[in-house]
């Protein structure tokens, strides 16, 4: 054997290594992420009625789940055949794209109550949405049937999935996703900007939801890119054997951050909900000095004779405090009360 031949050999074994251990890695951050969050799941999720979050959280966490329990042994196995191993490729790719279609759903539904249920924008972005799956579907299904092939044979005893006739222009399915992510940040951003146009902040506590939402929208969007632009690179520059190496990552971060998304509106939008029953319990207890108490003593203050203690009490009843109660009361225009109740996940 030739040296030529014993240095494509060792090359090829140690790509096949570092895939399964890419592999390995993007299923712990699953499995990691699962077992941190569980407490907040179980209160979060399965105390809350049922909903289309809530199936779609179930769904992004517990299928990617089983998928990566399903892709780890297809790696390491020892026993597939050549059929298994092209049904298993295939498998991979369509969950990418799978995993894709739910973390933007999720995504799109944050930023349609960023937007206040605007029909219009709900329209433009099902429209893209729509155009950009059905591009990389396209280009998905079009790809895989130009698979012939596929050697789990390598050689040095180790067995692999190897697909072959596999063409070099795989890399466009990842562009439709790009185009799509890019003109959600936007979106986002865009929605950030004018909040902060308006109110010269986004740090003030009423806007506290949407700071979490336009927060998530530029993370997820930095992190989804460079998961799927190293994509785009492995396919243009990368050997074939290393093809698989980023494909992992891709679906563990889509699923973990669109699970996260989810569970912190949940979060902030259960701690507004706790906040505004204190307050309301702190209003409604003995003894206590609410602002429809002080209303009433502030107006009865003002009234001739009000030499306080009773005859402050006696003005009070004969004379109604009704404008003080106008000009008091708080205004509840933009308060985090109005965001919650246009949350849709």
């Amino acid at each position: 054997m030739s040296l030529s031949v014993l240095n494509l050999l060792e090359t090829g074994v140690r790509d096949i290594q570092l895939t399964r251990y890419a592999a390995l890695a993007s299923s712990v951050i699953i499995v990691y992420d699962h077992l941190i969050t569980i407490d907040a799941e179980v209160t979060l999720i399965w105390r809350s009625s049922w909903s289309l979050g809530k199936v779609l959280f179930i769904i992004n966490r517990y299928y990617t789940l089983l998928s990566v329990a399903y892709y780890d042994y297809a790696l390491f196995s020892p026993y597939l055949t050549d059929e298994v191993s092209l049904i298993f490729f295939k498998w991979q790719g369509w969950t990418g794209l799978f995993a894709f279609v739910i973390a933007e759903i999720i995504l799109q539904m944050r930023l349609y109550a960023l937007y206040f249920l605007n029909k219009k924008v709900l329209f433009l972005m099902v429209f893209l949405f729509v155009g950009s799956v059905s591009a990389s579907g396209v280009i998905l299904a079009l790809l895989l049937q130009k698979i012939t092939m596929v050697d789990s044979h390598p050689g040095a005893g180790i067995v692999f999935c190897t697909p072959t006739g596999l063409s070099h222009s795989f890399w466009t399915f990842w562009v439709p996703l790009l185009g799509f992510e890019t003109f959600l940040c936007i979106m986002a951003l865009f929605r950030g900007f004018q909040t902060f146009k308006k109110d010269g902040s986004l740090f003030q506590s009423g806007r506290h939801l949407v700071r979490i939402l336009i927060r998530d929208s530029v993370l997820f969007y930095l992190v989804m890119f460079g998961a799927y632009f190293t994509n785009v690179l492995m396919w243009l520059l990368a050997r074939q054997t290393l093809l698989e190496v980023p494909i992992g990552f891709s679906v563990a971060l889509s699923c973990v951050l669109g699970n996260r998304i989810i569970l912190n509106v949940r979060q902030v939008n259960r701690d507004l909900d706790l906040t505004k029953t204190r307050q309301k319990k702190r209003r409604r207890r003995p003894g206590s000095t609410s602002w429809v108490d002080r209303a009433a003593g502030d107006s009865a203050s003002v009234y001739p004779g009000g030499n306080g203690g009773g005859n402050r009490g006696q003005e009070t009843s004969k004379t109604p405090s009704t404008h003080v109660l106008k000009t008091t009361k708080p205004n509840s225009a933009w308060t985090p009360t109005r965001i919650s109740r246009r949350r849709t996940i």
